[in-house]
Order: structure tokens, then C-alpha cells, then sequence
């Protein structure tokens, strides 16, 4: 072959008669501007084929089955990916307490710092829910002492009729509802029982005309006299029933106010002082003691006096002591042992030893001279 003399000549032979890159696709009349005349493409045999339909741009459709090829990947990989579901959120842990709970006995409680982290947060939780329930039943307590309270005064009558709290409660309340919805027999029949047990079986017949006295509005009438008497008198002491009722109630509420004072500073005392729960009741009791004997205990007192005759403080406290009395002896130990190494062994020298004059001498400074 000769040499190329033109430029188109070199151009075609630089370029190879077959290029092996895909041609690109015709770009979509869309996004093509307006004066781009559309590019004409020569037919392939993928064209050629019936299957393969163009659009209105000129573009080749998507077969079937490409699509369904193209879409089904996609739905493998939304089935695959699986669904990610909240689990449950952990409760936080409480810290561990830095002390003990008050509950504990005190010689339980001088085992504390030896339990683990873990065991002490499971202790506080554990503490948190009982003073949360005893807070959340403050009122069913509250309403149980009140009824307790209003009961106490009649429990001889209950239990002479072989009775309970309950059952008085629920036959007095029974006879209400019937008092309040009975019919006119069963009310008369019901008094009568009542006017037969509680009236005529106390105070005899006479206390049937007394009823029918009181039935009838015939109150006793009183000497004049006498009346006029009592409301002169009740006039004239009134004033003076005035004033004591007015003294009585600032000497209550003074006795009420040192007393919430005193209980305040009890309880500051208490929670202040370590085996504060653990004493208060010998506490009480010291001072109630000391108040009849009419001599003055101080809280401080109180508590160490309570401290030694309770065993298990005094044992914890014993034990301390104990511990206390080991370590002093054996710092004590310890510092004699340093001061006695600071101290040489060997004595001061006295000058020049003598030259020995014989054996025995001359063996003897041969010792000195070793033991330096």
C-alpha cells in the first residue's frame, strides 16, 4: 500500500474499519433542543425485528420480559431486606447508693462496701419500689388508722355480741337503709323491738309513758325561779368562760407549736446520726425516763446512752473499737521498726585502737574491726 497523501487518506487509515465500542443511544427528543435535527440511525437486525416497536421519539420499547427482568431484582431486594422492629427499651439503673439503706440492721450494714456495684443498684431499685408502694398506699393506711380510730371506743360492744369491726359496721348500716326505706309495719315493728331491748329491758315499764311523754311533745317543765337563776349566772360567767376558752386555745397552740418543733428537730437528729433508726425507740424511752425522774437529757446523750445498751450497736461499735485498737498498735509498731532501722547499731568510734600486746588482744580487735 502507498503512502496516504491526503488528510482524509491518513484520517481513514488511523481509523479502524470496524470500531468494537456500542454505539450510544439516540438521545431522547425531550431533552434534544428544537433546531437538533433527529439523528437517523441504519437499521439493525434488532430492529428488523417485529418484537422490538419504537415510540413517538424514535426510541426502541423495552420488551416484556426486559421489564419484568429489570422490576424483578428490584422486588428481591425489597423482599430481602428484612423489617427492622423496636425492641424493648432497658430501664435505666439506678446508681448504687453511697450508704446502706436505713432499714437494714447495723451490723448487716458494715458489710456494704464490700458488695458489688451490680448488687447495690439491684438493692436501691428494689428500695425505690417499696418507698414508692408505701407512698402510693399512704391513703388505704391513712383511711384504715381513721376507721381503726373511730372504732376503738365501741370494740367492747362488738365483742360482747361476738362480733367484728365488719359485721357491726355492715348491720349499722343495714339498719339505716331499713330505717330509710322500710315500710310502715316493718319500721313499727323494728322500734318496738328496739324500745323492748335498748328501753323497757334498761329502765322497766315507766320507760313506756317516758316514750309516749316524748311522743306527745310534753317536755318537763322546771321551777321559774331556778331558771331565772341559772341564765342570770350564765350571763355573768360568760365573759369569764370566754376568756378561758381564748387562753385554753393559745396554751394549745403553743404546745402544739414546740411540740411539731422538738418532733423536727428529733427527726433532723435522727437522720443525721448513723444508727439513728436504729435507736430512736431506746431513745424515746431514755428521755421519757429522765422527763419523769425531772432531769434533763440532751439528744447527744440519748443517742450514745441508747448506742451501748442496744446489743447489735454495741457489737458493731465493739468491733470497730476493736479494729481501731489493731490498727493504732501496729502503726504504732510500724514506726518504732523505722525509727529503730535509722538508728545505726555501731557505736561512735573512740579514737585509735590500742596496738595489741597479745593474743587475746589482738583476737579482740580483730572482732571490732569485723563487727564495723
Amino acid at each position: 500500500m502507498s503512502d496516504p497523501t491526503t488528510i482524509r487518506d491518513a484520517l481513514e487509515a488511523a481509523v479502524p474499519a470496524s470500531d468494537p465500542t456500542p454505539a450510544p443511544e439516540p438521545i431522547a427528543a425531550e431533552s434534544a433542543p428544537a433546531s437538533a435535527p433527529e439523528p437517523v440511525s441504519a437499521p439493525s437486525p434488532e430492529s428488523a425485528s417485529p418484537s422490538r416497536v419504537r415510540d413517538e421519539s424514535g426510541r426502541f420499547k423495552p420488551t416484556e420480559a426486559k421489564a419484568e427482568s429489570v422490576a424483578q431484582p428490584q422486588q428481591h431486594a425489597e423482599d430481602a431486606t428484612p423489617a427492622i422492629q423496636p425492641g424493648p427499651k432497658a430501664e435505666p439503673r439506678p446508681a448504687p447508693q453511697e450508704r446502706a439503706p436505713a432499714s437494714w440492721r447495723p451490723d448487716v450494714r458494715e458489710h456494704w462496701a464490700a458488695l458489688p456495684p451490680d448488687v447495690r443498684a439491684e438493692v436501691a431499685r428494689r428500695e425505690s419500689e417499696t418507698q414508692r408502694a408505701l407512698a402510693e398506699s399512704v391513703e388505704a393506711r391513712r383511711f384504715t388508722e381513721q376507721l381503726t380510730n373511730v372504732i376503738r371506743p365501741y370494740e367492747m360492744f362488738i365483742k360482747a355480741e361476738n362480733s367484728n369491726p365488719l359485721q357491726a359496721i355492715d348491720n349499722l348500716m343495714s339498719t339505716a337503709a331499713r330505717l330509710r326505706t322500710g315500710t310502715a309495719p316493718e319500721l313499727a315493728t323494728m322500734v318496738a323491738g328496739i324500745v323492748k331491748q335498748f328501753g323497757v329491758g334498761r329502765f322497766g315499764n315507766n320507760f313506756i309513758e317516758q316514750l309516749d311523754q316524748a311522743l306527745a311533745g310534753e317536755v318537763p317543765r322546771g321551777d321559774a325561779a331556778s331558771t331565772q337563776v341559772q341564765q342570770i349566772l350564765q350571763q355573768q360567767l360568760a365573759p369569764v368562760q370566754q376568756f378561758m376558752s381564748q387562753f385554753q386555745q393559745q396554751q394549745a397552740a403553743q404546745a402544739q407549736r414546740a411540740q411539731q418543733e422538738a418532733a423536727s428537730e428529733v427527726e433532723r437528729f435522727i437522720e443525721q446520726a448513723e444508727f439513728g433508726g436504729d435507736v430512736r425507740e431506746d431513745m424515746a424511752d431514755l428521755m421519757e425516763v429522765a422527763q419523769r425522774r425531772g432531769r434533763e437529757l440532751t439528744l447527744q446523750d440519748a443517742y450514745r446512752q441508747a448506742c451501748l445498751t442496744n446489743p447489735r450497736v454495741r457489737s458493731v461499735l465493739e468491733t470497730r473499737a476493736r479494729s481501731q485498737g489493731a490498727q493504732q498498735v501496729n502503726d504504732a509498731a510500724a514506726r518504732a521498726k523505722r525509727a529503730a532501722v535509722s538508728v545505726s547499731g555501731s557505736a561512735a568510734p573512740a579514737g585509735p585502737a590500742p596496738t595489741p600486746t597479745d593474743v587475746r588482744s589482738a583476737i579482740e580487735a580483730a572482732l571490732v574491726q569485723t563487727a564495723r
